[in-house]
């Protein structure tokens, strides 16, 4: 069932996610904290699926398939792009705290 899910995500809804990973990279660049941007795109999701819900543009009966294959693909993108994100600044950050202490040992044994 989550195979599915992940599939029609990938299938149907790619131009969302790649909007959503650029969004989220792009609000990275001007919040300085990781968990907001999620959430700002996560209220802006929602509030853009529940107007077009309640303007008629989404029928009733696809108001379930727009949610799975709409809203859920948006957010994930958005928390998966934020983790590879954070993981990055973390690994960028140990490896340059670890330079660090490396060069000034080199320094003294050069002298």
């Amino acid at each position: 069932m989550i195979i599915k899910f992940i599939y029609g995500w990938f299938f149907y809804s790619a131009y969302y996610m790649l909007a959503s990973a650029f969004m989220t990279v792009a609000l990275n660049r001007v919040t300085k904290r990781l968990w907001l941007t999620p959430l700002i795109i996560n209220a802006v999701s929602i509030v853009i699926l529940l107007a077009a819900a309640s303007s008629g543009w989404i029928p009733e009966k696809d108001a379930t398939y727009a949610m799975y294959f709409n809203y859920m693909p948006i957010v994930f993108a958005s928390v998966a792009v934020n983790l590879c994100i954070g993981i990055y600044r973390k690994l960028k950050f140990i490896l340059n705290e670890k330079v660090r202490a490396i060069q000034p040992a080199q320094r003294r044994g050069s002298k």
